[in-house]
């Protein structure tokens, strides 16, 4: 309660980033988050991850899989996943726990897509995004990216982070980039290589970006939101997914618009002296229990509401799973729900 105003800045400026990384990297990630920002940061983030055919195979599966039969709540878990992570840092047993609930779910999956999480570079891809997400994102604002110790404290960081998860097989990740400015250049490539137009990977982020504007805007503003998302994506990842750009004048204003927004919270609003996570564990159990039943039914709403938006894709006519969606939206059990697959997901993203 004695903390300053504005702490957060002049702690991080007080550390050293080469010893001190894990904590800067806590206060600079876990602190001014809300449900709105976690699903928006997961909107802009997720779909770069499933660009590729076998990516996009293991996350929509036969049926939409949890992005369409439960799509709130695998953002809540994502969520949660990652703010434990950020709050506990990589040396921590709640996130070693975690992280290793992934690996399992990756090879519970692999074991049904063989071949789907062998790939070295997609690991480093999501490893390299992660720690500079909030950097590009700010650029792409018109503000100033993060400082020099912050860009320290997350390359060390998400280095430390590389060496909890293996791929297929068992097989450590390894290449890890040697700096920040090197994360920044591996993204760059990755997301510039040239590729297919998975269908499934349409589908999925389709229906990413579909849950975002489904659970925060109200119908008559649908087509705001989607400008919002689409604006503050990457050009590349939208095109290689078959997404239409947003509108010109979209793609200019609202990233200045969300830039103008954040810099005016960060100005007039004090530090929050608690982060995210400590807000969701103080919760009462009836908080809590509200919150369930605003993701179960935004769950049990959203199937039939995305099968009628994008049944009918023009651009994917003769597509088998566009051509599926409606019966895979109104079945009442989706493959992805296996009760082994379900507990390491709540494992994964466990805040108790």
């Amino acid at each position: 309660m004695n903390k300053p105003k504005k702490w957060i800045a002049d702690k991080i400026e007080s550390l050293d980033p080469y010893k001190d990384y894990i904590e800067i990297w806590r206060l600079s990630s876990s602190y001014r988050l809300n449900d709105f920002m976690q699903n928006f940061i997961y909107a802009l983030t997720f779909p770069n991850f499933i660009v590729t055919d076998w990516g996009s195979k293991a996350v929509w599966r036969e049926d939409g899989g949890k992005v369409l039969h439960q799509s709130t709540s695998r953002v809540e878990q994502t969520g949660s996943a990652n703010a434990l992570w950020w709050f506990y840092g990589p040396n921590d047993e709640r996130t070693l726990k975690s992280i290793e609930s992934i690996n399992k779910l990756h090879a519970y999956w692999a074991k049904k897509y063989p071949g789907a999480f062998s790939y070295n570079e997609d690991y480093i891809y999501t490893l390299a995004f992660s720690a500079t997400t909030m950097h590009r994102l700010k650029l792409k604002m018109g503000a100033p990216g993060i400082s020099e110790k912050e860009k320290i404290a997350a390359h060390l960081f998400w280095r430390d982070m590389s060496k909890l998860f293996y791929a297929e097989n068992g097989q450590p990740i390894t290449g890890y980039p040697n700096s920040f400015e090197e994360l920044v250049e591996f993204c760059e490539q990755y997301e510039n290589t040239p590729r297919p137009t998975p269908e499934r990977a349409n589908l999925v982020a389709n229906a990413i970006y579909e849950q975002f504007v489904f659970r925060f805007f109200p119908p008559p503003l649908h087509w705001f939101g989607h400008q919002l998302i689409r604006a503050m994506s990457l050009p590349t990842t939208l095109k290689t997914l078959g997404i239409d750009p947003p509108d010109p004048m979209a793609a200019e204003i609202l990233p200045k618009l969300m830039g103008y927004i954040f810099w005016q919270m960060e100005e007039n609003a004090d530090d929050p002296t608690e982060s995210y996570i400590e807000e969701r564990l103080r919760m009462s159990s009836e908080e809590k229990k509200s919150i369930r039943s605003e993701i179960k039914d935004l769950d049990g709403r959203f199937p039939e509401h995305f099968a009628q938006q994008y049944k009918d894709d023009p651009k994917f006519i003769g597509c088998p799973y566009h051509a599926a969606l409606e019966a895979a939206a109104s079945s009442k059990k989706s493959n992805s729900e296996d009760n082994f697959v379900d507990e390491l997901e709540k494992k994964a993203g466990a805040l108790d």
